[in-house]
């Protein structure tokens, strides 16, 4: 095991690659190269792709190694409703409380406020479970939601108006957070030719 100041920051320097979709999807992430390039050893690089594979971020094929994982319509589809599910369930636990309060994210891309805004809408539920799923589904979604402005210009005003009416909590919030979900799902083809594509090698 790696020393926590030195493997905590490669986690930490590898899971924001794959988060912002460096890396296409069923490339081969090589530990070497991974030291190299972050200027470690392969132990924290090693450890650091192990937590991901935990995390779904990364995928291990035994014999092979460590891959990004390769995503299809379904299983993005399924990604989505598990995190409209999560979030409405937050919502209705939440609905008999004060709960957390949803001010507007100081986050500068458009996939982190979409990020913080569902993790405080989690947050609602007083549910610590569902908090960390969150968490977790949007990571493994956050490749996707950097690409959501470009293929659905809309994306700001939709999320605009899921974190007035969370603020707020009006009961529109539901049918905002179905919609936001089902809109994405008519454009799996396209987000997924760009998870493909990656950003850079």
């Amino acid at each position: 095991m790696s020393p926590s100041h030195v493997a905590e920051p490669t986690y930490e320097a590898i899971r924001k690659r794959l988060m912002a979709g460096t890396w296409p999807m069923g490339y081969r992430l090589e530990a070497v190269r991974l030291a190299e390039d972050l200027g470690v050893s392969i132990s924290p690089v090693r450890d650091g792709l192990n937590r991901l594979v935990g995390e779904k971020l990364v995928d291990l094929v035994p014999g092979i190694g460590f891959h990004v994982p390769r995503l299809t319509e379904a299983m993005l589809r399924d990604l989505l409703d598990l995190n409209m599910l999560l979030l409405l369930s937050a919502v209705r636990l939440g609905a008999s409380t004060d709960g957390a309060s949803i001010a507007d994210s100081a986050a500068e891309s458009h996939a982190d406020r979409t990020g913080a805004l569902f993790a405080r809408i989690a947050s609602l539920s007083g549910n610590s479970e569902v908090v960390e799923t969150v968490r977790i589904v949007g990571a493994r979604l956050h490749a996707t939601r950097s690409n959501e402005v470009a293929i659905l210009p809309t994306a700001p005003d939709e999320l605009e108006s899921i974190r007035i009416a969370a603020e707020l909590r009006t009961t529109d919030l539901v049918g905002l957070l179905m919609d936001y979900h089902e809109a994405r799902k008519q454009y799996l083809d396209r987000f997924l030719a760009q998870l493909q594509a990656g950003r850079a090698i």
